[in-house]
Formats: C-alpha cells, structure tokens, sequence
C-alpha cells in the first residue's frame, strides 16, 4: 500500500467522524419549531380594551420532533410600513407545543394609531425544551419573514 493511498484513506475518516459525532447532539435535541403565518386583523380604534390599537397576527406553530418544545418570548422586528410592537401571545408564553403536534397562536401587536396598513416584519421566538429557560441545548431563536398585504377590521369579537 503506497503513503498516498493511506494519506486518501485518513482524509476520507476525518469528515466521518466529524459527522457521526454531531448526529447524536442533533438527535438528542430535535428540529426547531415550524412557524407558518396564517393571517392578520386589527381591531378598530380603540374598540377592544385588551387590544387598544391592536393588531393580530395568527400563527400555527409545529412541532415535528418527539419532545415537547416551549416557545419562550415573541418579538417582532425590521418592520416596514408600519411602527408595530409586540404586546402578548394567545396563549400566554411559555407557549407548549406537544411533540409532534401544533398550536394556534395569537401574537397580538400594538401601534400608535389604528389605520389599516400592510407591512412586513420579522417575527423571531426563542425556544427549548424546558418549560422555562434557559435550555441546556442553547437552541437559536426562529425567525419567520411575514408580508401582510392589509389589515382589515375583522378580527373576532373582543375578548374583554
């Protein structure tokens, strides 16, 4: 056996165990939550005193793994076309997600006035599999691009 077909041979081991010792770590702490935008509604003026000129985005968030994920915090940023803030989520944070499932979620934003508007904006959740931070795994945060075309007035009756 020549030395260049020993040096080919360590090469090719090198990547290998890289890559079979990163699978168990990857595994062991699953995939991130999937968050898929659904749609969004204002509510009209100050018409909803739990949503004074507020804003819905709904969301569906999966979970494609074996363990149950907790979604931690929600912000909203690099909005353009409007001036939103993030208030609260329906349900409140920590969010559980059951492995394997999904869940509605209600991420309700406030502006400084209540026009109807499009915009888009970055929607990004921390999460784990605790249910309270911080998670041994250091999972990064998700972040999910939302285009609202417009904001009609037809959110569902307040819930005061």
């Amino acid at each position: 056996m020549s030395r260049r077909s020993v040096a080919k041979g360590i090469a090719w081991s090198v990547p290998a165990v890289a890559v079979a010792s990163a699978a168990p770590a990857l595994a062991a702490s699953g995939a991130a939550p999937v968050p898929t935008f659904i749609s969004a509604c204002k509510y009209p003026g100050n018409s909803c005193s739990t949503r004074p000129k507020g804003y819905s985005l709904y969301f569906q968030i999966a979970n494609p793994t074996s363990k149950t994920i907790y979604v931690y915090t929600v912000s909203i940023a690099n909005l353009s076309g409007s001036a939103l803030s993030f208030q609260f989520s329906v349900p409140p944070v920590p969010i559980t997600v059951p492995a394997n499932g999904s869940v509605s979620t209600e991420f309700v934003a406030s502006s400084g006035n209540s026009a109807q508007q499009g915009f888009s904006a970055d929607i990004t959740i921390t999460w784990g599999h605790n249910p309270t931070p911080p998670d041994p795994d250091n999972h990064p945060a998700i972040t999910t691009r939302v285009n609202v075309v417009d904001t009609p007035p037809n959110c569902p009756p307040c819930p005061d």
